[in-house]
């Protein structure tokens, strides 16, 4: 299950997202693209915390990643338009235990939590595992598949990687399996995994181990020492498994970094006002930038 901090969070208002919105493999998608005269190193596709593909913070990131890879970066909206507001963001507000509680503070906090109640039911439902995989992997495999945009005509595959948050990481990780259904026939006739590589950033709907056991394709997890979905004992267990991979494999095929003192959804949604919270965002974002770049270039 998510967490409560899956639903909280910083609005960002600092950045204008420069990108543009359109329907792209039949779903509404954000898009962002390198600056004039840059050529792309490959498509990164973002599979988004809970907020869904409109969320500010998430195209700003977009953004980012498609200057400093340098890439294009689709933005889906797997959710069908299906995400909760982000008033959650405030209405499900994290209350510190070392607060001072009064019994009128408690009754506001109370009535706040139950207002979303009836919209975090519906994002549950409507949202669902079985309903949410065949739109993510109809979406990968369409992008897989078609010509590099940069080369048309030329019959040649587009490098592609996948950063996934809270929500989409559960999404991101599988991807990396060794499925038929994450494989695909590309331009040059020739059947590929979906992916060449993929980032996730504190990722929810993870099944520990299994999931992570399953892994196959490169990866690069970042996780804040005080997520509250993950705990200690799936994050030292997810990065065991995959140490022993990469032991397996005689080189560092995936990574794991923990960010002392982040909170889940610092990568995404952290308080740009507290210098901590926001330094571990941007090492993060620094961290998935340098993956893409690694296996772009290959």
């Amino acid at each position: 299950m998510a967490c409560a901090d899956c639903f909280t969070g910083t609005l960002r208002g600092d950045l204008t997202p420069s990108g543009h919105e359109t329907t792209i493999h039949s779903l509404p998608t954000y898009i962002a693209s390198p600056p004039d005269g840059i050529t792309p190193l490959g498509i990164v596709v973002i599979l988004s915390d809970a907020f869904g593909y409109q969320l500010l913070n998430t195209r700003v990131l977009a953004d980012a990643y498609a200057r400093r890879v340098p890439c294009t970066v689709y933005v889906p909206d797997f959710m069908a338009g299906h995400s909760p507001p982000t008033s959650f963001m405030t209405r499900s507000e994290y209350v510190p235990p070392e607060a001072d509680f009064f019994p009128v503070k408690m009754a506001k906090r109370a009535g706040r939590m139950l207002a979303t109640v009836p919209a975090l039911g519906s994002f549950l439902v409507r949202n669902r595992e079985s309903v949410v995989t065949p739109r993510v992997q109809a979406f990968m495999k369409a992008v897989r598949s078609s010509e590099d945009p940069e080369h048309p005509g030329e019959g040649k595959v587009p490098r592609v990687g996948i950063a996934g948050f809270c929500w989409g990481g559960g999404y991101t990780v599988r991807l990396t399996h060794d499925r038929e259904e994450n494989k695909v026939v590309c331009a040059d006739g020739v059947e590929r995994h979906v992916v060449d590589c993929a980032f996730t950033a504190h990722p929810t709907w993870v099944d520990i181990p299994a999931d992570v056991e399953a892994v196959m394709r490169p990866l690069s997890v970042a996780n804040g020492e005080d997520d509250k979905w993950m705990g200690t004992e799936k994050w030292e267990k997810l990065k065991g498994i995959l140490a022993r991979k990469n032991e397996e494999a005689g080189e560092e095929v995936h990574e794991s970094v923990e960010y002392k003192g982040a909170k889940h959804g610092f990568a995404v949604r952290g308080d740009r006002g507290d210098p901590l919270q926001r330094e571990r965002g941007e090492r993060s974002e620094d961290q998935a930038v340098e993956w893409f770049r690694r296996y772009f270039r290959v």
